[in-house]
């Protein structure tokens, strides 16, 4: 008889245990786990019960939809939010991609890599790809190696469709635009190295021609152009560029920035000076950006 009561005390006792970790498991909570434990000895039997009525009334008592975001009295339109597909490009920029290939599994990161080639714009995420060249997770290494060729064999094609379509529609600006902007792109990245670079800067320089031989042309494509050039080393050509941005647009202060920048790169101090000089005369508002400059190269 006793050593029936004492089989039945070890059982009990262990499923109190048990019930416990289930518990604090469950919860996330080792505290809720031992209250668990806690009633469960204290009050054999009915501690236990009584736990398990708690936890089944507070399970019933769960909304299981978000019908109180919506319906009748409880209407609240900022929770609707709850009721919509997250944005993945919002979460997933949460925690930076280079942080996620240091701190993650492996085969998260491995994930994580092949991931990026179903995105619509993979070029953004190169330098991603290629600090992914470096891990310590060979595989993970291979994947990135991957995914940046045949980045490059997508982008390639997309070059070469856009030209075409830009040399089929001469003087529709629409794609000379498409183009442009594309052939920016690849060559403000490291996707190619300087020397396959080379004959992208031929092709950019006659689609921005194109674009600059308008009477007004935009801004941006001012500043893409003398930033290729720029990256070219190519300053003196980059000169005729700046001095019509400036004309075109007097109060632009990314025109007395790019023309700043030349003078800088070319060493012309006394075109320098006679610039600084000018500036009080010119009807732009400078910032701090610009200012910074100034405080530096101008005479006083």
């Amino acid at each position: 008889m006793l050593q029936i009561k004492v089989t039945l005390l070890v059982l009990y006792v262990v499923l109190c245990f048990s019930y416990a970790y289930l518990l604090a498991w469950k919860n996330g909570s080792w505290q809720r786990g031992v209250y668990s434990l806690v009633m469960g000895l204290a009050f054999p039997g009915i501690g236990f019960l009584f736990l398990w009525f708690c936890d089944v009334m507070i399970e019933k008592g769960k909304k299981k939809d978000y019908a109180e975001s919506y319906i009748d009295q409880d209407y609240r339109k900022d929770e609707l939010q709850y009721l919509q597909m997250p944005d993945m490009e919002h979460e997933v920029n949460q925690v930076p991609m280079s942080e996620a290939l240091v701190m993650n599994s492996y085969e998260y990161r491995r994930h994580m890599i092949m991931q990026i080639l179903s995105e619509e714009d993979t070029l953004q995420y190169l330098n991603v790809l290629q600090d992914a060249l470096e891990n310590e997770d060979t595989e993970t290494s291979h994947y990135a190696s991957t995914v940046i060729m045949e980045l490059q064999r997508k982008v390639q094609e997309e070059l070469i469709e856009k030209e075409v379509l830009f040399e089929k529609n001469a003087g529709e600006r629409s794609f000379a635009c498409d183009w442009e902007g594309t052939l920016y792109k690849v060559l403000k990245s490291s996707l190619y190295d300087e020397q396959n670079k080379k004959r992208y800067y031929t092709k950019y320089g006659r689609v921005s021609d194109a674009l600059l031989s308008e009477e007004q042309p935009e801004e941006i494509y001012f500043m893409h152009r003398i930033e290729i050039l720029f990256d070219e080393k190519n300053y003196t050509k980059a000169q005729p560029f700046c001095q019509r941005y400036l004309m075109l647009y007097p109060k632009s202060e990314d025109a007395v920035l790019c023309q700043i920048q030349e003078y800088i790169l070319t060493k012309d101090a006394k075109g320098m000076q006679d610039f600084m000089d000018s500036l009080s005369e010119r009807p732009v508002v400078l910032t701090q950006k610009t200012l910074e400059y100034v405080r530096v190269f101008k005479r006083e």
